[in-house]
């Protein structure tokens, strides 16, 4: 009985085994591949899955520290605002206001006046007028650092961080004569972070010249530095110089500008400076560039880079 159960048991397994060995090998490939594209599948779903994870961790990461350092430019913009004002308060102290409209007066009428036979007349007779009214009401960064040894600790305690803007800010505030300037400074910070170093720094410059000759600040608008930009970039790409463009649809400064969902009121462009600051001295020293810098009618700015190229938008 043992005996038959046995061969029984035995014979079943020869059977169970050719039935095995009789599925064709093809078939049991393609078992196997399937079986490892389901496995390789699910492995790259959940790297994509570990790897989307990882992104939107050092995303907020980045959130967090932009968030850090707009509280600690804050703050220190905040006490060197401060400064800023006691320190050109102080300057007014020693200077009447007949004495600042007078030199305001004498440095409008040359910008009026001046023209391409004339352009001597900025540095021999508008600088020294300038060169007066920046002494008398005017703040460097140096002379802001220097006025406050607790303003100079902070900067120091910041380490690395880029304060120079910040500098350039409180500055900008301090020589607001009035609340509604004030809010033009205070809504171009909000600007800041999308504008490179270079074209924060040539509007800057363009507002703090502005403010010494009593004139209003023009404010940020992004869809002028955008258009701007695109500019640039065209000049650079089609290898021209010019204000009027030859790519279709961007013809005038106006078609560009409503391109962008905007209006212009003046463009300046300039190419082969390495700065916001180079090219702004650039635009100071060329008679029309100047009037379009320093003109009465404009209230909104954009300053767009690409490479070397500039182009400065203005609206009214």
């Amino acid at each position: 009985m043992t005996s038959r159960c046995l061969s029984l048991f035995v014979g079943f397994v020869v059977v169970f085994v050719g039935l095995v060995s009789a599925v064709p090998a093809g078939a049991q490939d393609q078992r196997e591949i399937d079986l490892i594209a389901k496995l390789g599948k699910e492995e790259i779903a959940r790297r994509e899955a570990a790897a989307a994870a990882a992104k939107e961790a050092e995303h907020q990461r980045l959130l967090e520290e932009q968030s850090r350092l707009r509280a600690v430019y804050q703050q220190y913009l905040g006490q060197a605002r401060r400064t800023a004002q006691s320190a050109i308060k102080q300057k007014r102290k020693e200077v009447t206001q007949e004495q600042i409209d007078r030199l305001r007066r004498q440095a409008r009428q040359i910008i009026d006046e001046v023209n391409d036979a004339t352009k001597k007349r900025v540095p021999d007779e508008l600088d020294p007028v300038f060169a007066e009214l920046e002494k008398l009401i005017g703040l460097s960064a140096d002379e802001l650092l220097k006025s406050s040894e607790a303003l100079s600790q902070a900067r120091r305690k910041l380490g690395g961080n880029d304060l120079d803007w910040v500098d350039r800010t409180a500055i900008l505030y301090a020589l607001c004569e009035n609340d509604d300037h004030a809010k033009v400074i205070a809504g171009n910070v909000q600007h800041r972070e999308k504008l490179s170093d270079d074209e924060a720094m040539a509007i800057d410059e363009c507002n703090r010249r502005r403010l010494l000759l009593g004139l209003q600040p023009t404010a940020i608008d992004y869809k002028l530095v955008e258009c701007s930009r695109d500019h640039s970039k065209d000049m650079v790409e089609h290898n021209f110089f010019a204000h009027e463009s030859p790519v279709e649809g961007k013809k005038t400064p106006w078609d560009r500008a409503k391109n962008f969902g905007t209006s212009a009121s003046g463009e300046n462009i300039a190419a082969g400076y390495g700065s916001g600051h180079a090219v702004t001295m650039g635009w100071w020293y060329s008679p029309g560039h100047l009037k379009n810098m320093m003109g009465r009618g404009h209230k909104r700015i954009g300053v767009g880079q690409h490479n070397k190229h500039y182009t400065q938008m203005f609206g009214g």
